[in-house]
């Protein structure tokens, strides 16, 4: 390094650019967890209607094999909603992959540029 004046200058440089990283990732990891608390509560949703149809059924219909079909209606419809709900989650958690992966990409590259910088200036 030319002088002891170019020593903090790029230790603040490096600073900022961490916290900046720092940052980032509180907020990708604030929007990651907000979506899946979401789905979570949808699929939550999705056993307390089940669960409400399954007890209307039980108190209107008064036949065993009306009451079994409706049962029966009700796990295909609750199954094939939490699959595609499954189907959901798993596309959240792949943007999820994508964007920390291009979080972690921009890091190393800023972390390069300040190296290089830092090099060029010694």
């Amino acid at each position: 390094m030319k002088t002891s004046a170019v020593n903090p200058e790029v230790m603040k440089k490096f600073g900022v650019a961490g916290f900046e990283s720092a940052r980032s990732l509180g907020e990708l990891n604030l929007r990651t967890w907000g979506k899946l608390v979401e789905k979570q509560a949808e699929v939550f949703g999705l056993f307390v209607d089940a669960g409400i149809e399954m007890v209307k059924a039980g108190t209107e219909l008064k036949d065993i094999k009306a009451l079994t079909n409706a049962e029966m209606e009700v796990a295909r419809q609750f199954g094939e909603k939490l699959v595609v709900k499954g189907r959901e989650t798993l596309q959240l958690t792949s943007d999820a992959r994508d964007d920390y992966r291009a979080w972690a990409e921009q890091g190393v590259e800023v972390f390069t540029q300040q190296v290089n910088k830092s090099a060029q200036a010694a």
